[in-house]
């Protein structure tokens, strides 16, 4: 066999020849997996902070106690747990009706000193039934309408 007859064989019983390959595809190829890999890092770094950030809460609060004391008023009981009680802090609480949507809320200010964790006990005017309570949450940085 000589190279004219291998060259001459028909397409269709042997396919075309191959294309050269476009290295312009592969670059984008390369963009996209690059950019997804940069988003995952970014989202996993982030959410290990949010994590971190969580657990390092000085002052918790959970809920121990509620009673609607009447149509428009819950009365509730937390207990607070602060790291460093020379600080002021407070927490917000809120009423809840049947949807669990939020019918009432309160800013709950711990002054500084007392004991690390101590029970508070908070009335809640609502603008509806209240059927539960929750605590929103806790901070040692206090907004300035609180007056401190």
């Amino acid at each position: 066999m000589s190279d004219s007859t291998q060259i001459n064989r028909p397409a269709e019983r042997y396919g075309a020849a191959r294309r050269p390959v476009d290295k312009s595809n592969r670059r984008t190829g390369r963009a996209v997996i690059l950019a997804v890999l940069f988003v995952a890092i970014v989202t996993v770094v982030l959410f290990a902070q949010f994590i971190s950030q969580r657990q390092d809460a000085d002052v918790t609060a959970s809920m121990t106690n509620f009673e609607r004391v009447e149509d428009d008023t819950l009365a509730m009981s937390i207990d607070v747990t602060r790291d460093d009680v020379d600080k002021p802090s407070y927490c917000i609480v809120t009423a809840l009706n049947y949807d669990k949507a939020e019918v009432g809320r309160r800013d709950v200010v711990i002054p500084a000193g007392g004991p690390e964790t101590q029970r508070i006990d908070v009335e809640i005017t609502t603008r509806d039934l209240p059927v539960s309570g929750s605590v929103y949450g806790c901070s040692t940085n206090m907004p300035a309408f609180l007056g401190h």
